[in-house]
């Protein structure tokens, strides 16, 4: 079990964000991720994208709906190693996507892990 403390965002809120890494075609971007077990797939900020040397419209169109409105993405399926694991999940990318973190979402990622949000202790245990 890998557990994680909750990290402050910009605003000096706590939420239960993650450092892993990402891989495209051998290279390597470390990056972090709000888990997010609302969202449906993971959603990556286009500057992920750049450190990978990934083009974002190489990837499927597709379109996002949530609180937030629509927008539109392009999904690639990615390798991560998060909590010592390596796992390939889909990962949307979009230069729509403003918020200032990125979301690990349930797609590829809940699946492979026992997820617990322990508020009273401000850590997320990933298993």
């Amino acid at each position: 079990m890998t557990s994680y403390p909750y990290q402050k965002d910009s605003r000096g809120n706590l939420y239960p964000i993650i450092l892993f890494q990402v891989e495209f075609k051998k290279t390597i971007a470390k990056t972090s991720a709000l888990i997010d077990s609302g969202a449906s797939i993971s959603i990556f900020r286009e500057d992920v994208a750049k450190q990978l040397g990934l083009v974002i419209d190489q990837g499927t169109q597709t379109l996002l709906g949530g609180v937030g409105g629509r927008i539109k993405g392009y999904v690639h399926n990615l390798e991560l190693k998060i909590a010592g694991k390596n796992i390939i999940a889909p990962v949307v990318f979009s230069y729509e996507y403003s918020v200032s973190f990125n979301l690990l979402g349930r797609s590829g990622i809940f699946e492979n892990f026992k997820i617990t949000f322990d508020e009273k202790n401000l850590v997320v245990k990933l298993q």
